[in-house]
């Protein structure tokens, strides 16, 4: 993400190069020998000497998993499971190209499989490198069967609908990839590849979940 205004970009600077991006983040962190998650709850650490008002959220932020107020702590697999793609939900934002898409659940399941079979590799950020590649590893990768599930969304606690034919995938993380969750800069799925666009009807169209 951007975050001088968590526009949720991960390399944009908008054109000024004083941004900070999550990028940045790694670099630092890079250069330090450490994790993002203490780089971030370093700072906050560090603005409660300018704001003594902030000392107390900092003490909250400066865990063991720096960069996340921690409630409660139960035994610690480091896994995830989320939806890698839901089925019949268009996209919330309109692409580059000002489509929005979606895909229907026959599709969907032909490319869990496929991606299952062929892939199963997990990067973050959408990037390659030391820093980004093989940190998760793929436990879990299947199409739920219903009935609907309601869980509370960890992004921002809002109640979020799984349903018949969403591709669900499940990771265990390393030490790295674990503090990237727990501090909520690794928070979902993120897909990526290449499609076929069609036209469809208005009787498909209708049938588009919420």
């Amino acid at each position: 993400m951007c975050w001088s205004c968590s526009c949720n970009s991960l390399e944009s600077d908008h054109g000024d190069s004083r941004t900070i991006t999550t990028l940045d983040l790694i670099s630092a962190a890079d250069q330090a020998g450490t994790d993002i998650g203490h780089v971030v709850g370093n700072i906050v650490v560090g603005l409660s000497h300018f704001n003594p008002d902030m000392a107390k959220e900092a003490q909250a932020v400066h865990t063991n998993v720096a960069g996340c107020r921690v409630v409660k702590t139960t035994d610690d697999r480091r896994y995830t499971l989320g939806v890698a793609y839901p089925a019949m939900k268009a996209d919330v934002s309109t692409a580059a190209d000002g489509f929005r898409d979606f895909v229907s659940p026959e599709t969907l399941e032909k490319t869990a499989w496929d991606w299952m079979t062929n892939h199963r590799a997990i990067n973050l950020f959408h990037k390659s490198g030391d820093s980004f590649d093989g940190h998760g590893t793929v436990v879990e990768s299947y199409i739920y069967r219903g009935p609907d599930w309601h869980v509370p969304s960890p992004v921002n606690g809002s109640t979020y609908a799984i349903k018949a034919g969403d591709w669900l995938l499940g990771a265990v993380w390393d030490s790295y990839g674990w503090t990237l969750v727990k501090s909520g800069l690794v928070n979902g799925w993120s897909p990526e590849g290449t499609a076929s666009r069609i036209a469809v009807d208005q009787e498909r169209l209708s049938q588009l979940r919420s």
